[in-house]
């Protein structure tokens, strides 16, 4: 029982922070620049409740909350291959075009700079059709002990 409580606050604790940073994140940006002098500059990339394709973000099945960030290079002509994620996921894309094709016909194109969330237990494939890299930052809010990426064959 006390172990449930503790992490039920944790993971409160990391609701709680998350939403106070994105809430505050235009206001800090300001006071940063107050206290630093405009040393450290601070822009919001994202601030949404849904997912690319309008799915709402919902933590409330998460037993132990854990975070994994990963910096994924996808290849000129490569892809990542079909698979779905059981987990919200936050992405950015430092460099390149990343074309997202997703299961119902849909694609999204996701340039260099855009900041993104993953669709969430929704089968898509990362196509670098450009001729540079695609590189980008991912982070995902999952479970403990749970894979975060589930490879998958598409169903045509």
């Amino acid at each position: 029982m006390k172990k449930q409580l503790r992490i039920k606050w944790k993971y409160l604790a990391l609701v709680a922070f998350t939403i106070i940073v994105l809430t505050y994140l235009p206001s800090w940006a300001k006071d940063a620049e107050l206290v630093y002098k405009q040393a450290v500059k601070v822009q919001q990339l994202l601030k949404t409740t849904t997912t690319s394709i309008g799915q709402p973000i919902d933590y409330s099945k998460i037993k132990q909350s854990e975070v994994t960030a990963l910096k994924v290079e996808i290849p000129p002509g490569k892809e990542t291959g079909w698979h779905k994620h059981p987990f919200p996921g936050y992405g950015h894309i430092l460099q390149g075009v990343l074309t997202l094709e997703i299961e119902g016909d849909r694609k999204l194109i996701l340039e260099s700079g855009s900041t993104f969330v993953e669709v969430v237990n929704t089968l898509h494939n990362g196509k670098n059709l450009g001729k540079e890299p695609v590189n980008l930052i991912v982070f995902f809010t999952g479970e403990a002990g749970e894979a975060i990426t589930i490879p998958m064959n598409k169903k045509e």
